[in-house]
């Protein structure tokens, strides 16, 4: 009687962490922080178009046509994502990065214009919304966009 007493109270406690866990998991599905807080607009979409004719041409041998990842890591999707988080990133400091260490056979060799808009595809193709001010370094909301 003793042992189906402990083991009941086991079957509920699990019970119990298990309907706390669906509770948080609901919670997080219905709770989207980006529908409370929309991102910033930090790119035109003439910008986004303009840089999938570059991305084309300058970036997808290696992050693949699609930023799916190729030889390089994919520039779309959960995986940009995590890896966004995990390093902080913000629109301005992806900017940098790409300005600095792009393409990896030639950085640096693009003109600004086109690490812009390059920057901006990525963006778009990554959900954040397009506006009227165009990607440009030191424009507002750049450092503000938490890229996640």
């Amino acid at each position: 009687m003793k042992q189906t007493s402990i083991v009941t109270a086991a079957v509920l406690i699990a019970g119990g962490m298990g309907l706390l866990t669906l509770g948080a998991t609901a919670q997080d599905q219905t709770s989207d922080p980006a529908a409370a807080d929309p991102a910033p607009a930090v790119y035109t979409a003439e910008q986004a178009s303009a840089g999938a004719a570059v991305y084309a041409q300058a970036c997808a041998v290696c992050h693949g046509a699609a930023l799916e990842g190729v030889a390089a890591p994919g520039l779309k999707g959960e995986y940009f994502k995590q890896m966004a988080a995990a390093q902080q990133l913000t629109a301005d400091s992806l900017l940098s990065v790409t300005v600095q260490t792009m393409p990896q056979t030639d950085p640096g060799s693009l003109t600004a214009e086109q690490y812009n808009q390059v920057v901006a595809y990525v963006l778009q193709q990554n959900g954040y919304p397009a506006g009227d001010v165009p990607l440009a370094p030191g424009a507002p909301n750049l450092t503000a966009l938490m890229l996640k």
